[in-house]
């Protein structure tokens, strides 16, 4: 199983610090026994940064777009099951590297989530929910990016500096108040 995602992050602004990026992707089935498929409960899925354009109606095992290994995420599919009324269950990758890649200037032709055994002996699939066959934006694929902006590290480390002047002066003065009692 392979799938490849795109994300617009052109709206992180440029002077931003990218703290981190998670992929999240809602699984909709984890094979079926009667359909000879195993379950994949367990098995490892990457998610590789995509080197090369790539078009949704144009792709194919053939004509794939290459990836690199540098920066991938990898996390293992959880137990149970999903489905459309299962419960919530999400996929998730730490994919904070990669996101730095695309803001520091490196091209943004999305992912590649694929099973990092590809070619093993059982017959597995796993199948997550895409942007066009969901009931609801609660299934949407996420891509949850935290940064901050230097403006911001300077005021948070503005009050921390001025947090800690004031601890050392109450300290200071709860030292001088003990050593004056003696």
């Amino acid at each position: 199983m392979r799938g490849w995602i795109e994300f617009d992050v052109s709206s992180i602004p440029t002077a931003a610090w990218v703290v981190s990026a998670e992929l999240r992707l809602r699984l909709w089935s984890k094979g079926d026994p009667t359909l000879g498929t195993e379950d994949s409960t367990g098995r490892i899925y990457g998610v590789y940064r995509l080197k090369q354009p790539w078009n949704q109606t144009g792709i194919n095992w053939a004509n794939q777009p290459n990836f690199t290994e540098l920066h991938h995420a990898i996390a293992a599919v959880p137990p149970g099951q999903g489905g459309w009324y299962g419960p919530l269950l999400w996929m998730n990758w730490d994919i904070t590297d990669i996101v730095r890649d695309w803001h520091s200037g490196v091209s943004n032709y999305g992912l590649v989530v694929k099973d990092i055994q590809e070619y093993a002996t059982g017959l597995y699939t796993t199948q997550f929910f895409t942007y066009d066959q969901v009931p609801s934006v609660n299934y949407y694929p996420r891509l949850i990016v935290t940064y901050v902006l230097p403006m911001d590290l300077a005021i948070f480390g503005g009050v921390l500096i001025a947090e800690g002047f004031l601890i050392i002066v109450i300290t200071r003065m709860r030292s001088s108040k003990i050593e004056s009692s003696k």
